[in-house]
């Protein structure tokens, strides 16, 4: 169970560092809110740096599906149904954020044309963007989940645990309503940030210290033969 509980720790620090990359590194430099223009000429102009994004996302899936397994590996003892639909939405979060990796490849290949039309540039960012906003929400329902199985069974400190249960539900509540209220998308992105706090918190001790082994219940002592002679 620790080996896994190391796997799982490296993979959220892997998660934080690519998607990271991802929005700072290469998001924050070439796509302008609110001039499809510009955006659209950036990308053109820096095609290998936007595709680096793109490797970048791509690594971030593949680790939760690596993450998604080595926790349903230690959380199956716990309760073993929860455990595989905590699994399961976090493979949606995966397949979902696929989907937004193929919307990037065709900005990419939208912009690199001659007569790019800016309005489908945007149109497939927006995709990507509406598709990212759902696997927050998969994410979500998947974290709270593990959170809470690991709460339940005391493997992790239950001060880090409850943190993510907390952290999580804000994000999911800020996801929902990013979907619902796009135009307050930016101002609803400060609920992530006790969710970030968190994964760098739990990666970091899964890593160094793994998780609690748990005590195996108590057996009874077997009852004194009674006497049988008179």
């Amino acid at each position: 169970m620790q080996r896994y509980a190391r796997i799982a720790g490296f993979l959220y620090l892997t998660i934080i560092v690519t998607s990271l990359l991802s929005l700072l590194a290469v998001e924050s430099r070439l796509v302008v809110a609110g001039d499809r223009a510009e955006t659209a000429r950036r990308i053109a102009d820096s095609d290998l740096l936007y595709r680096a994004g793109l490797v970048y996302d791509l690594a971030m899936f593949a680790s939760v599906v690596a993450l998604a397994w080595s926790l349903f590996v230690i959380l199956r003892t716990v309760h073993r149904d929860l455990a595989l639909l905590a699994l399961l939405w976090r493979m949606a979060e995966a397949v979902v954020g696929a989907v937004t990796i193929l919307f990037g490849v065709l900005a990419a290949l939208l912009a690199a044309e001659p007569d790019a039309d800016p309005a489908l540039v945007d149109a497939m960012l927006t995709a990507r963007d509406t598709g990212f906003d759902v696997t927050i929400v998969f994410l979500c329902l998947g974290t709270i989940l593990n959170c809470a199985l690991l709460y339940r069974a005391r493997l992790i400190p239950r001060a880090l645990s409850g943190l993510g249960v907390g952290a999580f539900a804000l994000m999911l509540v800020g996801a929902a309503a990013g979907l619902l209220l796009p135009e307050h998308k930016d101002a609803l992105m400060a609920a992530w940030a006790p969710g970030i706090v968190f994964e760098v918190a739990i990666g970091a001790w899964l890593l160094a210290k793994g998780v609690r082994t748990p005590r195996p219940p108590a057996t009874a002592p077997a009852p004194a033969l009674a006497a049988t002679t008179r």
